[in-house]
């Protein structure tokens, strides 16, 4: 790439960057003026339509690094020549903070007006990269949605639909029935912090032929996206954890009373099913798919024909390898396999869905929640939060420099029905 054509991608990626820095104020000053009138709001009721009209605004804000692909390759460029210079200069303030102030200098000697928004723009692709590095580590990391939130983020979910009745020909005057409305429940988003503290001998970040940057990135998202998906699958909500996807705060088997077992909708709202809860497709059978080769043939049709049709054409399996080779070994009369794991269309599919293999969901076990079956891009997001922090320590351990990291990340259900979690488990609704 030439000095005038980074210059000129450069140029647009700053652009960019202000464009959106200016929308998302504009959204902020409206947050700001919404909250001044929480205190003076006369109800309740008040107070929680000002609050979801705040989330509604902040969920329109956009990161200013979401670029085109040649934009943040330029943009890379930069930060991975502020990198080095961070490595070389042992400072000991924010990785971040120097590489903003570092490629600002950069953008000057492009002669780019807006040197500072430009330093701006390069720490977030670096911080960016970060989290996008992890998720390949991860498939479950990668399947899941991302979505634009803050704290106390809200949405509505629908649990009830308006009801309709047989029309009349009003020729005397009868007062027609009213007909029930529809219901709505809140979800409301948490915030999680995870912490990575991996090293660097000094030979690999002071080595003129070691790729600083690559390095950075490929050891922070090895660290961050073994942790991140154990709390995305895991995490048990309290303090600084996720929600995650397979705990007590997602997932409720119990026997008769499970919120799991209830439905999305329903006639009565008090009989839908919690929507911070994802529904459950028990096997009958703890500790197993099924009692014979029959019943788990039926049991993965049945799957299939459960979940919603609007969630069919991104549905997919979730679940380890040793789970994988129990639907391989299910056979029939004449000892043939019924699951045949094909190869077709460039992917690993079972019974005609795509196959994702993540050997950190549960082995079948007794109650195991041992696979997910549906589109898990709808059915829960994540978002970076404030906190995005990166420290190089070179002292506490000799010969190495420690990367101290903290992350903040924002997690909400979205369409709790757009998956179903199964269960090894004979427990079922009452």
């Amino acid at each position: 790439m030439t000095p005038e054509e980074l210059k000129a991608l450069l140029e647009k990626a700053v652009a960019d960057v202000e464009a959106q820095n200016v929308k998302n104020a504009e959204l902020s000053t409206q947050v700001k003026a919404l909250e001044a009138k929480l205190e003076e709001a006369p109800s309740e009721a008040k107070m929680e339509e000002i609050l979801n009209e705040i989330s509604d605004l902040r969920g329109k804000m956009v990161a200013p690094i979401a670029q085109p692909v040649d934009h943040a390759k330029a943009l890379k460029e930069v930060a991975s020549k502020s990198l080095a210079a961070f490595v070389k200069s042992n400072q000991k303030e924010d990785v971040f903070t120097f590489v903003k102030s570092h490629s600002a200098d950069q953008f000057k000697t492009l002669n780019i007006t807006n040197a500072d928004e430009g330093g701006r723009a390069v720490a977030e692709v670096l911080s960016r990269d970060v989290i996008e590095y992890a998720r390949e580590y991860s498939p479950i990391l990668g399947e899941i949605g991302r979505k634009n939130m803050t704290r106390n983020y809200r949405e509505l979910v629908l649990v009830t639909y308006p009801s309709v009745q047989e029309g009349i020909e009003n020729v005397a005057g009868t007062s027609i029935t009213q007909t029930t409305t529809q219901e709505y429940k809140e979800v409301v988003s948490k915030e999680f912090k995870i912490n990575a503290k991996p090293r660097i001998t000094d030979e690999a970040m002071y080595g003129t032929d070691i790729d600083i940057y690559g390095q950075l990135t490929r050891l922070l998202g090895r660290e961050i996206s073994i942790y991140l998906a154990a709390q995305v699958l895991f995490g048990d909500g309290t303090g600084k954890n996720c929600r995650g996807m397979l705990s007590s705060n997602r997932v409720d088997i119990t026997n008769g009373t499970g919120e799991s077992f209830k439905p999305t909708l329903a006639t009565d709202p008090a009989d839908a099913r919690n929507h911070d809860y994802f529904p459950v497709k028990a096997t009958g059978v703890s500790a197993s798919l099924g009692a014979d080769d029959n019943a788990i043939v039926d049991f993965v049709i049945d799957v299939a024909n459960e979940l919603p049709t609007e969630y069919l054409k991104g549905a997919k399996w979730y679940f380890n390898r040793k789970t994988k080779g129990v639907f391989e070994k299910v056979r029939d009369a004449d000892g043939n396999p019924i699951f045949r794991m094909s190869y077709r269309e460039g992917g690993l599919q079972l019974n005609g869905y795509p196959v994702v293999i993540d050997d950190t969901m549960p082995d079948i076990a007794a109650d195991s929640l041992f696979a997910v079956f549906g589109d898990m891009g709808k059915a829960f997001a994540i978002s970076n939060g404030d906190i995005d922090k990166m420290l190089l320590d070179p002292y506490t351990v000799d010969g190495c420099t420690v990367i101290k990291t903290d992350k903040e990340y924002i997690e909400i259900v979205h369409h709790s029905d757009a998956i179903l979690v199964l269960a090894a488990t004979s427990n079922a609704a009452a």
